[in-house]
C-alpha cells in the first residue's frame, strides 16, 4: 500500500503573524500599565524642576484663575483665553500656597512625558499586529528571547521613532516646559485611543473628555464617539449626556462668573499676537506651510502619506477579496488604524488652518495633537517597510527552509538586517527642506532666560521690601512688559486686569497719547532678542516730566526696576538712560 506524501513546507511571511502586546503579562497591561507609566512621567517631571524652571504667559494666568476660583472672586478678562482643563489643576494647587507654580509645571511636563510613552507604545503596538511569519519557534530560554527580540524588532524601531519624533517636533519640549497643556490633551487622546483598542469604549470616551477640556477642536471628533457609543452602548448613555454637560458648563459658565460673556474666550482668542499667521495674506496656506509641516521631520510625513496610500491599495483587495470590512484580517486591521492616525493628524492640522484663516491665532502648539498622530503613522510606516523588504528579499533570494532551524535563523538575520537599514535611513536621511526638529541649545537659552525673570522679579520684590510695601507705592500702580503681567499678579496676588502693560507709544518711543507714570516698573524683554518694555525713551519723558526720576532704581540680569514713591524736586535731572 503506498500513501500519497506531500513535502512539507516552511510558513510564509504571510501564513504567521507577529508578536503583539496582547501577549504581556497581564500585570503589565490594561490600567496598572499606565499608572507605571504616569508615575514614571511624574518622577521625570519632578526632577526636571532641579532645573531654572517657570511657567509661562497663559500658565501664569490659569495659575492667578484658580487662586481666584479657590477664593471665590474669578476674574478672567485681561488674561489669555478661558481654558477649563488647566485650571481644574491650577485650583487644585491653589490648597499648596506657593508650590502652587511648580506643582502645575510639573504636571504640565508628566503630560509631555506621557504623550511621548504612548507614541512608543502605540506605534510599537499597531506594528507589532504586522505579520512577520518567521515559522515555529524551536529554541527556549535566552535564545527563544533572543528570537523575540529579533521579531519584535521592526516594533521597536517604530516606537522608537514615534517617540524620539514627538519628543523633538516642534515646541511639545519647549512649551510643556513652559506649562502649556497641549501634552496633557495629546497624552490622554492616546491612552482613550489604546482603550478603544482594548474593547473599553466608556474609558475611552471618559479620556476623550479630558483632552476636550483642553481644545474645543476634539469635539468635532469626541461627540460623533459619543453618538456612536450611545447607540452601540445604550447604558452609556447617561456618561455620554453628563460628560457632554459639564463640557459645555466648564467651558462656559466660568467666563460668565469671572465678569465677561459666555462666548469671552471667542472674543478673545480671535485678538492674536501681530506675529500671528492669521494677519499673513494667506492665513490657511501660512499656518500649514510654515508652522504645520515644519512641526515633523520630513521623512516622517512622506512616511505617514505612504502608509496611507499604500494602506488604501491593501485594504481595497482585501475587502474585495473577503467580502466585507469585518472579514479584514489583524494586518489589515493594523494597517488601517495606522492610516486613520495619518489622517486624523493631517486633518487636525487643516482644522487648525481653517480656524487661523477665520482669525483665530493658530499657535504652534495647537497643531502638537496632530504632530503625534501623524508620528504614529509614518513610523510605523518605517517598521512596514522593514517587514515588506525582508518579505520581498526572501521571495527573491528562495532562501525559506522546511525544517524550521537554519531557515529560520536565516529569516530572523534578514528581519534584522532590513530593520537595521531602514533605522540608518531614518537617522542619516537628508532632511532636504532644513531643520524642524528642536533646537536644544537655543531652547535651553530660552528656558534659562525665562526662568531668570521669575527669579529677579522675586528678588525685586523681596529688596523693594515686600509686596505690600510696593502695593502700598502710590495706590499699587504697578507696571511690566506685557507678556509678564500674570506673572506679576501672581506674586502681587492681584487680578491680571490690576496690573499695567506698556502703553503704546510712537516711533520715538514716546507715549501715545500720553500716559500717566505709574508708581512702579518692572522694565524687561519677553525674549532674550526683543526690545526693552516699557520703551526706555518713554520712562525717561515721565521722568523730565516729573516722575521724581524714579528714585529707586535698581538692575538685575533681566530687568530694570522703577520706583516712583517719594516726592522730589521735579527739575532733578533724569538718569535713566537706554
Amino acid at each position: 500500500m503506498s500513501v500519497p506524501t506531500a513535502e512539507p513546507t516552511a510558513p510564509t511571511f504571510e501564513e504567521h503573524q507577529g508578536p503583539s502586546l496582547a501577549g504581556a503579562p497581564p500585570r503589565f497591561g490594561g490600567w496598572r500599565l499606565y499608572m507605571l507609566m504616569a508615575a514614571g512621567a511624574l518622577g521625570i517631571a519632578a526632577l526636571s524642576l532641579a532645573l531654572p524652571s517657570t511657567p509661562s504667559y497663559d500658565p501664569w494666568a490659569w495659575l492667578v484663575w484658580g487662586r481666584e476660583i479657590l477664593h471665590g472672586s474669578l476674574h478672567t478678562p485681561g488674561g489669555p483665553t478661558w481654558k477649563p482643563l488647566p485650571v481644574v489643576f491650577t485650583t487644585v494647587f491653589a490648597l499648596f500656597g506657593s508650590a502652587q507654580p511648580n506643582l502645575w509645571l510639573m504636571i504640565a511636563r508628566a503630560g509631555a512625558v506621557m504623550a511621548t510613552l504612548m507614541t512608543f507604545k502605540l506605534a510599537f503596538r499597531l506594528t507589532s499586529w504586522l505579520p512577520v511569519g518567521l515559522g515555529n519557534r524551536v529554541t527556549e530560554g535566552r535564545a527563544a528571547l533572543g528570537e523575540t527580540l529579533v521579531e519584535w524588532a521592526p516594533a521597536l524601531l517604530a516606537g522608537l521613532i514615534a517617540a524620539v519624533g514627538l519628543a523633538l517636533s516642534g515646541n511639545l519640549l519647549s512649551d510643556s516646559t513652559l506649562g502649556y497643556s497641549e501634552g496633557l490633551a495629546v497624552a490622554a487622546l492616546l491612552v482613550g485611543l489604546e482603550r478603544h483598542l482594548d474593547g473599553h469604549p466608556r474609558q475611552a470616551f471618559a479620556l476623550g473628555f479630558v483632552a476636550a477640556l483642553d481644545r474645543p477642536e476634539i469635539w468635532l471628533f469626541w461627540g460623533p464617539y459619543g453618538l456612536w457609543l450611545m447607540w452601540k452602548d445604550p447604558g452609556a448613555r447617561k456618561l455620554v449626556i453628563g460628560l457632554a454637560v459639564l463640557t459645555l458648563f466648564l467651558w462656559f459658565v466660568p467666563q460668565k462668573w469671572g465678569g465677561g460673556s459666555f462666548t469671552s474666550g471667542i472674543n478673545r482668542a480671535q485678538h492674536p499676537r501681530k506675529n500671528s499667521a492669521a494677519f499673513a495674506a494667506c492665513p490657511f496656506c501660512t499656518e500649514l506651510a510654515h508652522h504645520a509641516w515644519t512641526l515633523v521631520l520630513l521623512r516622517i510625513k512622506l512616511a505617514a502619506l505612504l502608509v496611507i496610500g499604500a494602506a488604501g491599495v491593501v485594504l481595497g483587495r482585501a475587502m474585495r477579496a473577503r467580502g466585507g470590512v469585518s472579514l479584514l484580517g489583524r494586518r489589515e486591521r493594523a494597517l488601517a488604524l495606522l492610516s486613520l492616525c495619518g489622517l486624523f493628524g493631517y486633518a487636525w492640522w487643516i482644522l487648525v488652518a481653517i480656524e487661523t484663516q477665520a482669525g483665530f491665532s493658530g499657535n504652534d502648539r495647537y497643531l502638537v495633537i496632530g504632530s503625534g498622530f501623524i508620528e504614529i503613522c509614518g513610523a510605523g510606516g518605517f517598521g512596514w517597510a522593514a517587514i515588506e523588504l525582508a518579505r520581498w528579499v526572501q521571495r527573491r533570494l528562495g532562501a525559506r527552509r522546511a525544517d524550521g532551524g537554519t531557515g529560520r535563523g536565516a529569516r530572523l538575520t534578514l528581519l534584522a538586517a532590513c530593520t537595521a537599514l531602514f533605522a540608518a535611513v531614518f537617522v542619516f536621511l537628508p532632511n532636504w527642506v532644513g531643520g524642524n526638529t528642536i533646537d536644544i541649545p537655543a531652547t535651553h537659552r530660552s528656558l534659562v532666560y525665562q526662568a531668570d525673570l521669575r527669579r529677579d522679579l522675586v528678588y525685586l520684590i523681596n529688596r523693594a521690601g515686600g509686596v505690600k510695601k510696593l502695593e502700598a507705592c502710590g495706590a499699587g500702580h504697578v507696571m511690566v512688559e506685557g507678556f509678564q503681567v500674570p506673572m506679576v499678579a501672581w506674586y502681587f496676588d492681584a487680578r491680571t486686569i490690576d496690573i499695567e502693560d506698556q502703553p503704546n507709544t510712537d516711533p520715538d518711543g514716546e507715549a501715545n497719547p500720553p500716559t500717566p507714570w505709574p508708581n512702579v516698573i518692572f522694565q524687561d524683554r519677553d525674549t532674550g532678542s526683543a526690545a526693552l518694555l516699557p520703551a526706555p525713551q518713554t520712562i525717561i519723558d515721565w521722568e523730565h516730566e516729573g516722575a521724581t526720576e524714579f528714585a529707586h532704581f535698581v538692575r538685575t540680569k533681566t530687568m530694570f526696576f522703577f520706583e516712583d514713591c517719594a516726592p522730589q524736586p521735579k527739575d532733578s535731572p533724569a538718569r535713566y538712560q537706554s
